[in-house]
């Protein structure tokens, strides 16, 4: 089991109510870069964009996926499934979410470092999708809350920094006047006081592995749009990398900024069919200002880490029965990683750079009642009482 995930569970008995990972902003990032739109808006009414979801009851969608890497190694990997969608249950204004991918086809060609090309034989597998620590088990299911925007609620944690400057993740258990009793995934600290520079509540982010980023967006603006409009939402993610022995996952942690627009409303069959626009951009760079302080000096002059994602996707939008009926979407992650090798004897150290350039393209397209699925069954409505 990783190193992130044994934290994580440790940290969910104590954890609180899940808050929500994203709140709109108007406001610019000085950071951004300009937002340009490949296509043009339609005028139209305004709306408000909402996902209705029904305890009990279950989407399916067929999809698929075309996913690559370039670096050292290479691989570009395809596949067709099936993704369910089920609400387990309604809490505290959330729906908790059962994602269940089943594959349907897989192939996936390898070149390896040598240089060796590889064809693997890829199981057809039946999982429920892992976004990372921020789950309920609900029946049995790992669940994600999400709420009617589309938003994936997140746990807090505590950062703990120490006037040795040292900064420790997890939870306070008690404290007093003069001593803190503090709880990490691996141990229980007594700390005095005096040795304590800050503590702050950091959210748990989303780990953006293999599919995962393709669960987290569209994210819909908190407020009635028209076409042309925009709206922004941070979200808290991580793509992990581990380093040293015992292997630790690096503190990593960045936003992707999201910025979404309504390109147009249009009638379909009686209902009013939105069309939303939107693009996904965030850094993580351990030399940058913002995040320098999570390393201690020795890692600076021995390393650098950089993560990169960007991605756009339109997803087409049921108003009035609040689904998503269609998502094309597509993400870069580019990984840097910099360091410094000692050598033997009086040999100079080394400086080694790795860089890993990641491609991945997503389709899915909600299968309408009657559809019969590949295992004989027959999607039932989903308008129906029925469960």
């Amino acid at each position: 089991m990783s190193t992130w995930l044994v934290v994580a569970l440790a940290l969910l008995a104590l954890a609180s109510t899940p808050a929500i990972s994203a709140k709109e902003s108007g406001k610019n990032d000085p950071k951004d870069s300009p937002i340009t739109w490949p296509e043009r808006v339609v005028p139209g009414p305004s709306v408000t964009l909402r996902l209705k979801r029904a305890p009990g009851k279950c989407l399916i969608y067929e999809g698929s996926m075309q996913r690559s890497q370039q670096g050292a190694a290479s691989y570009t990997e395809g596949s067709t499934f099936y993704l369910s969608v089920l609400c387990v249950e309604q809490a505290g204004g959330l729906d908790q979410l059962a994602i269940r991918r089943t594959y349907l086809s897989r192939s996936r060609t390898e070149i390896l470092e040598s240089g060796k090309k590889v064809e693997r034989d890829l199981e057809n597998s039946d999982d429920l999708v892992n976004l990372g620590p921020n789950f309920n088990v609900v029946n049995s299911l790992r669940c994600y809350a999400y709420d009617a925007q589309n938003r994936v609620a997140y746990r807090t944690e505590q950062l703990l920094a120490l006037k040795d400057g040292r900064q420790l993740r997890g939870t306070v258990f008690s404290e007093s006047k003069d001593q803190l009793v503090f709880l990490t995934g691996e141990e229980k600290l007594d700390l005095p006081r005096t040795t304590v520079e800050k503590l702050s509540n950091i959210p748990q982010p989303h780990v953006c592995v293999n599919d995962t980023p393709h669960y987290l967006f569209p994210i819909f603006s908190e407020r009635s749009v028209a076409p042309g409009d925009t709206w922004k939402f941070k979200v808290p993610v991580l793509i992990p990398l581990e380093q040293g022995n015992p292997p630790r996952v690096l503190p990593t942690q960045f936003t992707a900024s999201l910025i979404g627009r309504l390109r147009e409303v249009r009638q379909a069959g009686g209902s009013q069919i939105a069309v939303v626009d939107y693009q996904v951009n965030g850094t993580f760079d351990s030399a940058a200002e913002e995040f320098r302080e999570r390393f201690p000096a020795a890692f600076h002059e021995m390393n650098r880490v950089v993560h990169r994602i960007s991605g756009a996707g339109v997803a087409t939008v049921d108003v009035e029965k609040g689904r998503i009926l269609e998502k094309t979407e597509s993400f870069d992650l580019a990984l840097y990683l910099s360091s410094i090798i000692p050598q033997p004897a009086e040999k100079p150290a080394k400086q080694e750079e790795k860089r890993v350039d990641l491609k991945s393209s997503y389709q899915i397209k909600l299968l309408q009642p009657g559809t019969r699925l590949k295992n004989g069954k027959v999607i039932p409505e989903y308008d129906s009482n029925e469960r």
